[in-house]
């Protein structure tokens, strides 16, 4: 019985331990957006096996895990350890326990952590501030319907940053959002420690009164974290960061009762109007003569598109004067305290008849946002002074009857140079086509095969003389001289030198050809000689097989 106990014992001894796992995390009490890392580390673990994390997804989001492979040192003695480092992102506030994680057969302890919301965090002077978190800020809160809101979004870090960094976008229903120029970046201090800052400006514009909720946004970098301790030699590692903006509600106030009905709302900082003439409108004007209204509207906190056109401050039409409006100047200015819109409308004014004008006053209302009263702006109102012309009243198509004693003609200068230059100019063109159609009519010539060549258009396809006439009207040569040859060979068993020699012409249409495959000239090789000559060399074989044939036949007349 002893001796079965000391083998039991022996062989509990001898069989390996149940590999242990020890977890820790960076901190246990954070403020709700910041994310912590719970490192797990196991000295008997290999580097294929995996932690079972499914048991922390019901209170924490993993952003990221990563493993490394380490050596340490206990007792003199050196021993491979595993580490995984998880980075958790609580889902709620208040006191949240991060379960045991199963690793093989080992399992790890519960940790306890304290998640402060961000009123609680305000409140508590002990909790030290994250690495990283935003600030936002309005500059109202109860703002106009269809004014503007100035929104600042501070990003702060105490960490350096790589350059992975996002905010998500800014989409609010029924708001129009407009960025206002590109993020700042600058450095200040927050309790003796150094803070980089990213600065985001938006300008609001609620379309429509009531409550208005402004959504959070989400900011992701990568923060750069510093080596290990146990491992000096090794490269800085990269920590996913994760933080949110608070969301915001804002009371949008809708139009004053006190606003005049039937003025466009104007909610902004400050308005100014003014207007410009050309010519000037105090002088004597002469019937038929047109004046150039200029009216530029600026205002801060208002788009281009917000502001009123020129038509709906000019009022009634004035008889006896025609309006014809141009097309408006729309420019927006971006700056620190928001959008600055610029509207400028152009009208050109005719005066059709003598006398006294008067354009009344105009008035433009706004609501001035900083002192929440109503303003208005007014153009004081122009008499137009207009004088007869005689030469406006000769061309406006009166009805009334012309007395013929009355009719003056004017002299100018002689037109007939004009008539003489056109003329000639005229007659130059129409030399200018002629030269150029009898050119065309020339070069259809050339191009045009001769009648006799049409004794060739029966010859089997295949036949190196029709081969070399098709090539010829096409003008290839690298095909011409190809289809020469093949053709020589047929005539002569000496080949083409034989023929080119008993031939001149044949020669020298060679010799052409020659240069145009090999380089020596650049014009464009022309077909129509080769095929000439070609064709005399033919039309002398027939007369010679003619010729053969008569003497044939008066040697042996019986046959």
């Amino acid at each position: 019985m002893i001796r079965r106990l000391m083998i039991l014992l022996c062989v509990l001894l001898s069989s390996p331990a149940v590999a242990a796992i020890e977890a820790s995390v960076d901190r246990t009490r954070l403020v709700e957006g910041e994310a912590l890392e719970l490192t797990l580390e196991s000295a008997a673990a290999n580097r294929f096996s995996r932690p079972e994390l499914d048991a922390l997804e019901e209170h924490f989001v993993i952003q990221n895990t990563r493993q490394l492979s380490l050596i340490s040192q206990l007792n003199g003695r050196t021993q491979p350890v595993t580490r995984w480092v998880i980075t958790l992102a609580p889902k709620r506030t208040g006191y949240v326990v991060i379960p045991p994680v199963i690793l093989d057969q080992a399992r790890s302890e519960p940790i306890s952590l304290h998640v402060l919301s961000a009123e609680e965090a305000a409140r508590d002077d002990n909790v030290q501030m994250a690495p990283v978190f935003i600030d936002t800020e309005m500059d109202t809160e109860s703002p106009y319907v269809q004014a503007q809101v100035l929104m600042t979004l501070r990003i702060y870090h105490s960490v350096s940053l790589y350059d992975d960094s996002n905010l998500s976008g800014l989409d609010i229903p029924d708001t129009r959002v407009e960025s206002l120029g590109t993020p700042r970046q600058y450095e200040r201090v927050i309790n003796g420690v150094r803070h980089g800052v990213i600065e985001v400006r938006y300008a609001l514009f609620p379309q429509s009164s009531g409550e208005l909720e402004i959504p959070s946004q989400l900011f992701s970098a990568t923060t750069l974290q510093p080596r290990d301790a146990t491992s000096p030699f090794s490269a800085r590692n990269g920590r996913l960061v994760q933080v949110r903006s608070p969301s915001i509600v804002l009371q949008v106030k809708p139009v004053p009762d006190s606003y005049p009905a039937n003025a466009p709302w104007l909610p902004a900082r400050s308005v100014t109007l003014t207007q410009t003439w050309q010519p000037d409108p105090t002088i004597n004007l002469l019937s038929g003569e047109s004046l150039t209204r200029s009216l530029s509207i600026e205002a801060d906190g208002l788009s281009a598109n917000q502001l009123p056109p020129l038509a709906s401050l000019t009022g009634t039409e004035v008889d006896g004067l025609r309006q014809y409006a141009d097309q408006p100047k729309l420019d927006n200015s971006i700056s620190e305290q928001g959008v600055r819109g610029m509207r400028q409308d152009s009208a050109a004014l005719l005066v059709q008849k003598a006398g006294e004008f008067l354009l009344p006053a105009q008035t433009l209302y706004w609501w001035d946002t900083q002192a929440d009263q109503l303003q208005q702006l007014e153009l004081d109102a122009i008499t137009l002074n207009v004088m007869a012309s005689d030469s406006f009243a000769a061309g406006s198509g009166s009805s009334e009857p012309v007395n013929g004693n009355d009719v003056q003609l004017l002299e100018g200068p002689p037109v007939w140079p004009w008539q003489l230059a056109c003329a000639v100019l005229a007659l130059a063109l129409s030399l200018c086509l002629l030269a150029l159609y009898r050119l065309r009519q020339r070069l259809q010539l050339l191009d045009k095969p001769d009648a006799d060549e049409e004794i060739f258009d029966t010859v089997v396809q295949g036949n190196p003389l029709a081969d070399l006439q098709t090539a010829c009207r096409a003008n290839h040569p690298a095909e011409a001289r190809k289809a020469l040859e093949s053709w020589a060979r047929q005539q002569d068993a000496e080949g083409l030198i034989a023929i080119t020699q008993r031939h001149p012409e044949l020669a020298d249409a060679l010799d052409d050809l020659n240069a145009s495959l090999f380089g020596q000239t650049e014009s464009h090789w022309r077909g129509k000689p080769l095929w000439r000559a070609v064709r005399m060399v033919v039309q002398s074989q027939k007369r010679q097989v003619a010729e053969d044939s008569n003497t044939l036949e008066s040697l042996y007349p019986n046959v």
